[in-house]
């Protein structure tokens, strides 16, 4: 059995581990879809923001595609579903990418793909996908978490050679649930 160099979990008293994993695998020399100092923003901050990516027409087909499949009966009585605690209003769902075409030629896409394998260097995958459907004052909270040390753990994924992408399709302000990234984390 080979020696895990981020242990966790198990018992263990909670401790902060170091990345042994490089953040950013493409090559200096190569040309991306992002700049150098968006890269080098990437790699230290351990995220960047991304305006305008999709355009409007793009977000709305989004967005309605989400409408549907919020209030789809399959889709809500669907295992890869997670309703509110208490309620039947949907937190969110699961194996987007299997579940609907809009968000499976999303993945795909070049603009995200593209750049998912421009900053990893290598040939990409999704490993998890999902919509959280987090409405502004209503709601549970999601907690503070690390997305790798759950993938480590339950999933089995070994190394840190990943990355989450997200699209907010509404706007976000502190009290309407917007997601929160803790600059430096990530190492």
């Amino acid at each position: 059995m080979s020696h895990d160099i981020y242990p966790s979990r198990g018992g263990r008293k909670a401790e902060l581990v170091s990345r042994m994993d490089p953040v950013v695998y493409a090559q200096e020399t190569s040309q991306g879809p992002i700049d150098a100092a968006q890269v080098k923003l990437y790699e230290e901050q351990g995220f960047i923001i991304l305006k305008d990516v999709f355009n409007d027409k793009e977000l709305s087909s989004f967005q309605q595609e989400l409408d549907r499949m919020a209030h789809d009966d399959d889709i809500k009585a669907s295992e890869y579903t997670i309703a509110e605690p208490g309620g039947d209003a949907v937190r969110s769902i699961f194996r987007v990418h299997d579940i609907s075409p809009v968000f499976k030629a999303l993945a795909a896409h070049e603009r995200l793909a593209g750049l998912a394998a421009y900053l990893l260097n290598d040939s990409v995958y999704i490993h998890q996908s999902r919509v959280n459907y987090k409405p502004g004052f209503r709601g549970k909270e999601f907690y503070w978490h690390s997305d790798f040390e759950t993938w480590h753990v339950e999933d089995g994924m070994p190394r840190m050679r990943a990355l989450s992408m997200s699209i907010a399709l509404t706007e976000n302000f502190v009290y309407n649930g917007s997601l929160m990234l803790i600059p430096g984390s990530h190492k």
